[in-house]
């Protein structure tokens, strides 16, 4: 799985200047906006989605076919993107945290912040993921935008029905990162069991 997770960071080291500049543009609208969270949650949802970069180089170049020759198994791809979204989330979260702290944001609270927006990008990954290896990048692309956006409209509205504030979750808020790693790894089995069953 090393090999793969290598294989998957030298890809996007030939995407590196469209993601530094796409967390400058972020980075500005964060300084004139004065919001340090607004760049906390943009930056680790972007490194939930670098795997489906590398996956559909991949799909393109038709990777796993030639993958399927090395000793690598189909499980060590398939966990190697997971690897992959989790250490893009950790340090995108990190830098977020930083430029939160230079924005105006107290240190606690800008790490409190990044965890939670860690902790949503962790389930948005496994939600993703699955659906990838299911139907393949594209597809899954357009299922995915729809899923995110009817399930978060879906708690706006409600919250919003029952006169619900979100402070009023913030004990709740602490079982999040139980419930992304819970969800992370139920959805890593699911993964690579559709992993196992792809056609290449």
């Amino acid at each position: 799985m090393k090999a793969m997770l290598i294989k998957d960071l030298l890809i996007l080291k030939s995407q590196l200047k469209s993601l530094l500049a796409v967390l400058f543009v972020w980075l500005i609208i964060s300084f004139v906006n004065g919001s340090g969270l607004f760049f906390m949650a943009l930056t680790v949802i972007y490194g939930m989605l670098l795997p489906l970069n590398t996956i559909a180089a991949d799909e393109k170049n038709h990777f796993d076919r030639y993958a399927m020759t090395m000793p690598v198994t189909r499980a060590d791809l398939a966990l190697s993107h997971y690897a992959l979204g989790l250490l893009g989330i950790a340090v995108l979260a990190v830098f977020g945290v930083g430029a939160g702290v230079v924005i105006g944001d107290e240190p606690g609270e800008a790490v409190a912040a990044s965890l939670a927006c860690s902790c949503v990008a962790v389930l948005l990954m496994s939600v993703t993921l699955p659906l990838v290896y299911k139907l393949g990048v594209e597809r899954a692309r357009i299922i995915t935008v729809a899923v995110y956006l009817v399930m978060f409209l879906a708690v706006g509205f409600m919250l919003d029905g029952l006169g619900i504030e979100l402070d009023d979750f913030r004990e709740v808020f602490f079982l999040l990162p139980l419930l992304s790693l819970a969800v992370l790894a139920a959805s890593a089995g699911i993964g690579v069991g559709l992993y196992r069953k792809r056609e290449f």
